[in-house]
């Protein structure tokens, strides 16, 4: 006969955890809302002038909208459109899909911030179900709030970037493999794949993840070895068919000029600053952006010739460019938008409700005292969950991440914009570091008063 005590107990904690989702997701909405209808973002993406990646989704959308071609080629140009394989396809579909149901630049750019909104809640709200069964009420609470307000996460929204996609589709694959796990489904494990490769399509460094993921799950015996090998092979087609197009297509700047731009940058410890500088015309800026230009072109001209020249400028301070890379881990998951207009946000942004608004200012000055707090305790986090036998598969998969982007970025660019669709596992493992921390001092204290006096 079942306990219906437990039974209970099972029931309004299942449903509290529904509650939680849907009010941080309606949270999160109306935060992400407010943004995007108070502050005002320059980014004209359809004039002429480089405004950034943002600019180059835009084109991409444009190209495949009106040529059906996938090309970064300037829209006006009178040459005929040229396809490339430089960026992921994903976002730039994402955009296309609103391009051709509105008619105008403006109609099209308020539906895609409006989107951002709604899939922003969408996040939010994978990422607490999720976790519904690994932290209890209070807990679950503070991360769905956190998520919800996290001021990186809300700016940008306002602005036409990848992370808006990819965030969402990671934190349903997320969801998907908890799912998978304690399901031990098949239906939910192709959702998940499907999850997992959408995001890689729409963020390459998301598209080996996968491969870490299954190893772990398939020894910590979390999900079946079929179901594993099902995941993997899904994934693998699908990126495969897109490397296969990039590789047919040898026009335009490539993926692989992508990997190469993103590796010398990160290897210079001053191509932030040098990048600030020269938007600002500073020759010394402008001096250091040449020199990393010229690697890029050694490069692309031969792999060989560019790690030469790269290793012959690392050798000569080896000790400056080993503490640079240590450092960058604290870059990635730091407060500061280096490669954007500063402080949270990536574009310039006037009339911000962080500046303008008391409450706001407030919760900014909170989150970003927290901010390496946090940080610190999700690295406990991480550990815990990769080292512990019985880990819940949803921690499981954030710590995977976490591990993974850290690494990956850590090795090319580092900045905190590119950790901003996994500040949800930074919180989620910091509350999972807390929750598992408690539980221990309270086994710890319920043995030590267990004992027999003569054993004390």
């Amino acid at each position: 006969m079942l306990d219906e005590t437990n039974v209970s107990r099972d029931w309004v904690r299942h449903h509290m955890a529904w509650v939680i989702a849907v009010a941080s997701a309606l949270l999160a909405i109306g935060a992400r809302w407010y943004f995007v209808t108070h502050a005002q973002v320059y980014q004209p993406l359809d004039r002429a002038g480089y405004w950034g990646d943002a600019q180059e989704y835009y084109w991409y959308a444009w190209n495949l909208v009106h040529h059906g071609v996938f090309s970064q080629d300037f829209g006006g140009a009178l040459h005929p459109v040229i396809a490339d394989s430089y960026r992921d396809p994903g976002y730039p579909v994402f955009l296309a899909l609103f391009m051709a149901l509105t008619g105008s630049f403006e109609e099209w750019y308020a539906s895609v911030l409006l989107s951002h909104v709604v899939l922003g809640g969408i996040t939010v709200a994978c990422i607490i179900l999720a976790l519904r069964r690994t932290l209890p009420w209070w807990m679950l609470t503070l991360v769905g709030a956190g998520l919800a307000l996290w001021p990186h996460s809300v700016s940008i929204t306002a602005y036409v970037f990848t992370e808006n996609l990819s965030a969402p589709l990671w934190a349903a694959a997320v969801l998907a493999i908890r799912e998978a796990s304690v399901r031990n489904s098949l239906p939910w494990t192709i959702a998940a794949a499907l999850a997992l490769a959408a995001a890689g399509l729409t963020n390459s460094v998301l598209a080996p993840l996968v491969l870490p993921l299954a190893a772990m799950l398939g020894w910590k015996r979390l999900l079946p070895t079929r179901l594993v090998a099902i995941l993997v092979i899904l994934v693998v087609i699908t990126m495969g068919a897109w490397a296969i197009r990039n590789a047919s297509v040898t026009t335009g700047p490539s993926s692989a000029h992508r990997i190469a731009m993103n590796l010398v940058q990160g290897s210079w410890p001053t191509y932030h600053m040098a990048a600030q500088l020269d938007a600002r015309h500073v020759e010394a800026g402008t001096a250091t952006m040449r020199a990393i230009g010229n690697e890029i072109t050694a490069f692309d001209a031969s792999p060989a010739a560019g790690w030469q020249m790269m290793w012959q400028r690392i050798s000569r301070s080896p000790g400056t460019h080993l503490a640079w890379y240590l450092s960058k881990p604290a870059l990635l998951w730091g407060w500061q938008v280096g490669l954007g207009a500063g402080d949270i946000y990536v574009a310039p942004t006037r009339n911000s409700p962080y500046v303008t608004q008391p409450f706001w200012r407030g919760m900014e000055a909170v989150a970003f005292s927290l901010n390496y707090v946090i940080a610190l305790l999700a690295l406990g986090g991480v550990g815990v969950a990769l080292w512990q036998r019985g880990c819940d598969p949803s921690l499981l998969v954030l710590a995977v991440t976490v591990t993974w982007v850290t690494l990956v970025y850590g090795a090319l660019q580092s900045d905190s914009r590119y950790s901003i669709p996994f500040r949800g596992a930074e919180l989620a493992l910091a509350a999972g570091f807390v929750v598992n921390a408690i539980r221990y001092r309270r086994q710890r204290h319920a043995a030590l008063h267990a004992r027999p006096e003569n054993e004390v």
